[in-house]
Parts: structure tokens; C-alpha cells; sequence
């Protein structure tokens, strides 16, 4: 690909991709049907690629199921601090100065994914989205903005185009709405994703490098929130600079 062209999809990689979030999804782990129904592929070739995965270790085998294996931890460890180290403990300090419930993500591919939240559950319809880990797309949730304004610019550009063919007005906004965001470093959606949240993001950094988002949230119920939203984040932007998390 061209550093302007657009990142095609490979059949293959999205079967791999599909059957280790189905066995990292099922603690008892998944026969070889289930996840040939799961990437509507035949069960002969899904097999290959499962021989493969646990040859690997990104899969491990037990009584003809597979679960997720060690193999992606591995990884994680040899790359360092790839996923953002916050605990649950810091979190629920976190919900603490903010005054709002906070849910830490970070970016899969084309997609915003929820790791852990932190404070009381004040829209519970959120709370199996972030505690299943559920996928929410980049340009309808104020943390994916976020971190798609914080990827490198050449991957930038290759995953708008690819959005672009789903969504095209989310992408002309976004563009339009890019430089405000990475001036501020903060994020808003005002009922992108549920129209009654209120969401305002701030990016978790390793040094230079923004490796998630907190996503702070409450109920839209109009200008009020807006504000609330803006005195928790400046709250908790003061918490984290003094080193208290």
C-alpha cells in the first residue's frame, strides 16, 4: 500500500483476528464448529488455521477446545507499555476527582474498545459495553475521536479513507473538528453514539506517546452537562499532572 492508499482487509487475518476474540470471549473455550459458525468459514480450513494458532501459542487446546494462550501477553511484555497500566484502584480514584463515571480505552483498528471503567454506574446500559470489552466505532464515541487524532498521521489518513466508506459525514466532521482536538487534547460527543450520554475524552500518555483515552460520561440533558463535563476533566487533567494517580 501507498502511504495514501487506503488499508485493504485480508481474509485470512480477519478469520485469525475473529477466532482469538471468540476464545479470548468464551472462558470454557470453543470447539472448532463454533468458531467455523462464527467466521462463516469451513470447518476444514478454520481447523488449519487453529493447528497454526496453537502451534503458536496464541491459542491453547484442552479436551478439542480452544482458549486464548499466552502468545498476545508475550507480546505485550517484549513491546512494553503497549496497553495503558491503569488499575481499578486508580480508576475509581479517577471517577472520585472527576465526579463522573470514567472508562479507559484504547483503539482496535477501526474501533474504540472499552479495558476497564471506574465509578459508580449511573447509565447502566453502559456497563456490559464495558465490562464485555464491546467494540464501538471510532468517530461516534468522544475516546475513539480522541485517539484516531492522536494516530500517526499516515495511519491516520488510510483509516479515515476506510471510514469514509461507511460513514462520510462523520469523516468530514472529524476532519473539520481535527485541529480543535489536538490543540486541546480533549474530545466531545454530544449523542454521537447514545443520544442521551453526554462524553468528553482526554488522552493517557507514555511519555510523548498517546497509548488510550479516559472517557468521562453523563446523561445529556443539555448545556449543564457540557459544563459539568468540562470542570471534571479539568479536575482530573490537575489530578493526573500532580502525579497522584
Amino acid at each position: 500500500m501507498s502511504e495514501h492508499g487506503r488499508r485493504q482487509r485480508h481474509r485470512t487475518v480477519d478469520r485469525v483476528a475473529w477466532i482469538l476474540e471468540a476464545a479470548a470471549r468464551a472462558p470454557g473455550g470453543v470447539t472448532v464448529a463454533e468458531l467455523a459458525r462464527t467466521v462463516k468459514a469451513p470447518a476444514s480450513s478454520v481447523q488449519d488455521l487453529v493447528n497454526g494458532l496453537v502451534a503458536t501459542g496464541f491459542l491453547l487446546e484442552q479436551h478439542r477446545r480452544f482458549r486464548l494462550g499466552p502468545a498476545p501477553h508475550v507480546l505485550n511484555l517484549i513491546a512494553g507499555r503497549v496497553v495503558p497500566r491503569i488499575s481499578q484502584a486508580e480508576l475509581g480514584e479517577l471517577s472520585r476527582v472527576a465526579g463522573t463515571p470514567v472508562l479507559l480505552t484504547v483503539r482496535v483498528g477501526l474501533d474504540a474498545v472499552y479495558l476497564a471503567r471506574g465509578g459508580e454506574d449511573e447509565i447502566p446500559r453502559l456497563v456490559p459495553l464495558a465490562d464485555r470489552h464491546m467494540a464501538r466505532p471510532l468517530l461516534r464515541t468522544a475516546a475513539g475521536r480522541l485517539l484516531l487524532a492522536f494516530t500517526d498521521e499516515a495511519e491516520r489518513r488510510g483509516l479515515l479513507d476506510e471510514l469514509a466508506r461507511h460513514d462520510p459525514e462523520a469523516v468530514t466532521e472529524f476532519r473539520s473538528a481535527l485541529p480543535a482536538i489536538r490543540a486541546s487534547r480533549i474530545s466531545r460527543s454530544e449523542g454521537l453514539a447514545d443520544p442521551e450520554v453526554s462524553a468528553l475524552a482526554i488522552p493517557v500518555t507514555d511519555g510523548p506517546v498517546v497509548t488510550g483515552a479516559l472517557a468521562l460520561i453523563h446523561e445529556r440533558r443539555g448545556r449543564s452537562e457540557r459544563l459539568r463535563l468540562d470542570r471534571a476533566a479539568a479536575r482530573l487533567l490537575a489530578h493526573i499532572q500532580e502525579g497522584r494517580m
